[in-house]
């Protein structure tokens, strides 16, 4: 006979063995923090911070790795008339604390985005003009107009669904610093500019993720990060530079995948009266001094495709083969451009800005495009920032003098979408005082087009205005690198985001 409390003592051993059951954790690394949880107020390190945000909201409709639709919170969709689309919701989806998710959370949501006009992204979705509840798992979707890309609009960065009850009780600033989504984890910590943690959500309408952790780190130092990978202090390292490439290989302990972009490498001008840059032979002659191949290949290590347009395969209603491969480099028109602007060899001074942190490589990117503006007889100064000082200083309106060197996605994956903050009352409009008539017409008749044929010709118009008048200049299609661990199975998206539901342990 069992001496009395054995019971006791045996279910005291099983439950100190279940506290110490291994916890799988996954631990990503990205160049830059959140700067926090509210859903549709990502900054300007837009694509950095969505990463962390969609694997703890969803969107209406999502998008598979290669850019296909498939659906998230809706089950459905269908137009019903030109300015209403049917959306069918998924049943049985609960936010993290438990409460059930209805149509009202998507009213409450897209209202909310879609008439702030504080919001960065307003612009992208005040298309919307009211959200209709038909019951608890439908609404109707109206527009201001026809919208023939609000597909799109839904399934792309800032389109998280917020939950109505958990903003009434801590309003958004709550939110932001306490989120609650139906995403795949669900928030624990956040120590700033140094990780998020999340933990598996149990009951998230895809199922339980493979792993029981989730943790962002804020790894500005592309080496640092690289060594973390190496070492096993990360297992998912974003914007890895192409010269680590054969260290990560050949470590044995971690390898290196592709991640296809639509992230455009590109040149923004200030071309306000009164700056060197306002004239248009000026921007010509830097236009034509810049070798995108050599940029390519030299700096990029072949990880890219040059461009003469902000656009790249895969882009709707864009004139892809007009502009994509094409590499404008004419030195000895450079040269005559400077000339017939009045300007002798040496004479012109440029400032180019740059950042560190975010988009590999750009450092580089900005000193070699400074020293063939050089070989052009254009003098030049280069201030590379850190990228939240760069934000901060100099990407905002009339913060710089000449041009910044930068990059910008399409996660609408629409021609739109590329040219929409060159609006005359657009984002761009303060930043860079370039505004055409002509391009603001073409724009809004293609905003409501929903012939195919007709919008792609607006819009290719509007491309060719602005190839024309070089408010900004494109410089190459990036393909980035993403270091994984041996330990885990997963490869990067096309639009870019960590979504890490899908990694699963190798072992």
């Amino acid at each position: 006979m069992r001496p009395r409390g054995y019971l006791g003592a045996l279910l005291a051993v099983l439950a100190l063995g279940a506290a110490n059951a291994q916890v799988r954790e996954l631990v990503v690394a990205q160049g830059i923090d959140v700067k926090g949880f509210d859903v549709h107020s990502s900054g300007s390190s837009v694509t950095a911070e969505e990463s962390v945000l969609v694997n703890i909201y969803d969107y209406l409709v999502w998008r598979t790795a290669d850019g296909e639709f498939e659906p998230g919170l809706a089950v459905s969709w269908e137009p019903i008339a030109p300015d209403a689309w049917r959306f069918v919701l998924r049943e049985g989806v609960v936010w993290h604390d438990g409460q059930p998710f209805t149509a009202e959370d998507v009213k409450f949501t897209l209202e909310r985005i879609s008439r702030d006009e504080s919001l960065v992204e307003y612009e992208n979705y005040r298309q919307i003009r009211e959200v209709e509840v038909v019951n608890d798992h439908e609404v109707i979707i109206h527009t201001h107009g026809p919208d023939p890309i609000l597909v799109n609009r839904l399934s792309r960065l800032n389109s998280g669904i917020a939950p109505k009850h958990h903003v009434e009780a801590v309003g958004w600033e709550g939110l932001a610093t306490n989120p609650i989504g139906t995403g795949p984890y669900r928030f624990v910590e956040w120590r700033r500019d140094d990780r998020v943690v999340l933990e598996a959500f149990d009951d998230h309408w895809r199922g339980r993720p493979a792993f029981d952790r989730l943790v962002f780190r804020t790894i500005p130092e592309d080496s640092t990060r690289v060594g973390e990978l190496i070492t096993g202090g990360v297992h998912v390292a974003a914007n890895v530079p192409v010269q680590d490439r054969d260290r990560i290989e050949a470590s044995g302990a971690a390898r290196v995948e592709l991640q296809p972009s639509t992230f455009i490498n590109m040149i923004v001008f200030n071309v306000r009266e009164g700056t060197e840059t306002a004239n248009p032979l000026v921007r010509e002659a830097i236009d034509k001094a810049i070798d995108r191949d050599l940029l390519v290949q030299g700096v990029m290590g072949g990880l890219g495709a040059v461009t003469a347009a902000r656009l790249n395969p895969g882009i709707s209603a864009a004139p892809v083969d007009q502009y994509f491969g094409v590499n404008p480099y004419d030195p000895e028109r450079a040269r005559q451009a400077l000339a017939e602007a009045g300007y002798g060899p040496g004479e012109l001074k440029i400032k180019l800005y740059g950042s560190s942190g975010r988009h590999p490589l750009l450092p580089e990117v900005t000193e070699i495009v400074a020293a063939m503006l050089e070989q052009v007889g254009i003098s030049t100064e280069v201030e590379v920032l850190e990228f939240s000082a760069y934000t901060s200083r100099v990407w905002n309106a009339a913060a710089f003098e000449h041009l910044v060197v930068t990059g910008l996605g399409n996660s609408m994956r629409d021609n739109i979408f590329a040219m929409r903050a060159l609006l005359c009352d657009g984002s761009y409009a303060d930043r860079v005082g370039w505004c055409n008539e002509r391009f603001d017409e073409l724009m809004y008749a293609a905003e409501t087009e929903v012939d195919p044929d007709k919008r792609a010709e607006m819009l290719h118009e509007a491309t060719h205005i602005v190839a024309q008048e070089r408010p900004w200049i494109t410089l190459f299609q990036q393909q980035n690198l993403v270091g994984v661990s041996n330990e885990v199975e997963w490869r990067p998206r096309q639009d870019e985001l960590l979504w890490m539901f899908e990694a699963k342990p190798r072992n």
